[in-house]
């Protein structure tokens, strides 16, 4: 294995990478997932029967290209920095699987409150909800017509998905 850099290199790349990866994220979500995708990420909109859906096959497809970007890196002198890339996506890939999967939709069972993350589960209940906007996670921007069209429905509670 070819080890390059520092490893405070490695840790700045690796945070850099972890902020940027929530646009990243927004226009996958938005234009893949809600465009060619949607026929694996129909499922997630569903009513789950069991414990895994289709749309599942999407973590488990960016986690093996992080890997194999990850071993690139590790092996190949000169993209040494592909390893922090990882790293960075692999640690906002847990935060999303933890705020999506484990808190918001409580797919290890029953979840407790978190004030912090409540705002996270409103939003993406909006999304749930309307089928649009918003399509961010970890920093969800709720468009203020989206934010008119909560109030005139007489403010239901967004946390409440329709499907």
């Amino acid at each position: 294995m070819i080890v390059e850099g520092s490893a405070a290199r490695g840790a700045f790349v690796a945070t850099v990478v972890f902020v940027a990866m929530e646009p990243v994220t927004y226009l996958v979500h938005r234009f893949v997932m809600h465009g060619p995708g949607i026929v694996l990420h129909r499922s997630h909109h569903a009513r789950r029967g069991g414990r895994l859906e289709a749309n599942d096959a999407f973590p488990v497809l960016f986690a093996a290209v992080t890997v194999a970007v990850m071993a690139v890196g590790a092996h190949v002198r000169g993209l040494g920095v592909l390893v922090g890339v990882g790293a960075g996506v692999t640690a906002y890939g847990v935060a999303y699987g933890f705020v999506h999967d484990v808190y918001i939709h409580g797919r290890l069972g029953r979840r407790r409150r978190v004030r912090i993350l409540e705002g996270l589960g409103q939003a993406h209940a909006l999304h749930h909800r309307y089928g649009g906007e918003p399509y961010g996670m970890l920093l969800p921007v709720v468009p203020a017509a989206l934010r008119r069209r909560v109030a005139a429905s007489g403010g239901a509670d967004p946390r409440t998905p329709a499907a």
